[in-house]
């Protein structure tokens, strides 16, 4: 009926091959939510690991897109003065950061 060559078989493998390890990786994911925090975030040809906001330093902070040097200390004071963050809507509270800034850091953050 049909009639391969060894290279069409070969490329016709590689690619069931590449297909059934693209849904084993989303089932994965789907199914073991806590993955997507041990993988890094890919953005703009760099690597940004996440960072966890009741641990970090203003240092730290700086590191991720989007929080500046003032809203990294200001996270930092706020940390101090009121606890640990609860969740990640909470940073919400902290001077000078608003809803469309919130949005651009928070898939940098997590809370342990």
């Amino acid at each position: 009926m049909f009639s391969f060559t060894k290279q069409e078989k070969l490329v016709l493998v590689l690619f069931i091959a590449v297909v059934f390890s693209g849904a084993a990786l989303q089932l994965a994911f789907k199914k073991y939510p806590f993955l997507t925090d041990i993988v890094n975030v890919i953005d703009s040809d760099k690597i940004y690991p996440k960072v966890d906001i009741n641990k970090a330093t203003a240092q730290e902070l700086v590191v991720v897109p989007y929080i500046g040097e003032y809203t990294a200390n200001n996270i930092v004071e706020y940390r101090r003065k009121n606890g640990p963050f609860k969740s990640l809507e909470q940073i919400k509270n902290v001077k000078g950061i608003r809803d469309k800034n919130y949005l651009h850091f928070s898939k940098y953050l997590f809370i342990k």
